[in-house]
């Protein structure tokens, strides 16, 4: 990002971004969770229902910082396997 009053270029405090799925393991329905840092370097805690054949939806939330949002994704991780979802890995990068 180049700094409009001096025009030096300076690097964006980005961090590690997560992305979490989840299954009941009954039907091809998946819940992901996203912590991502968007242009403006807000940090943005994305949570999306996929439900295979039925509505879909999705919820996003301004958090006010990278350890605010890992602290919600947490608590949103214990919430679904309380509620019999298994975490599940739909994919590698690498």
């Amino acid at each position: 990002m180049i700094d409009s009053a001096d025009h030096v270029t300076h690097a964006l405090p980005v961090t590690v971004a997560m992305r979490l799925h989840f299954s009941d393991g009954k039907s091809r329905a998946i819940f992901t969770v996203d912590l991502v840092q968007d242009l403006l370097g807000d940090w943005v805690l994305t949570q999306a229902w996929d439900g295979g054949e039925m509505r879909s939806a999705a919820r996003r939330t301004v958090v006010a910082g990278h350890e605010a949002g890992l602290l919600m994704l947490q608590k949103i991780a214990r919430h679904k396997e309380r509620l019999g979802y298994q975490q599940v890995h739909l994919y590698h990068v690498g």
